[in-house]
């Protein structure tokens, strides 16, 4: 059975990225608090995971509770490979 849709035209609408702090102040802080470049790594793998689902599913916004057992399991294995 073929799927039908409204003829209303897709928009994506861009995700804002978190701003990048000038190098010297990332220097600073990694120097003083190496766990926080851990945390900002973890955030951006979690971020790329729920992104790409939202892509996929065609949605503006998708949280990480909304992902599947397996899309969960990558995730993990993922933000693992950074410790």
């Amino acid at each position: 059975m073929p799927l039908s849709t409204r003829e209303a035209p897709v928009t994506r609408r861009e995700i804002p990225q978190p701003t990048r702090m000038p190098s010297a102040l990332t220097e600073d802080t990694a120097a003083t608090d190496p766990g926080q470049s851990a945390i900002e790594e973890a955030i951006r793998v979690i971020q790329r995971h729920v992104d790409k689902e939202a892509r996929n599913r065609w949605v503006e916004h998708l949280e990480v509770r909304d992902l599947c057992a397996r899309q969960k399991a990558d995730l993990v294995a993922d933000l693992a490979k950074l410790f």
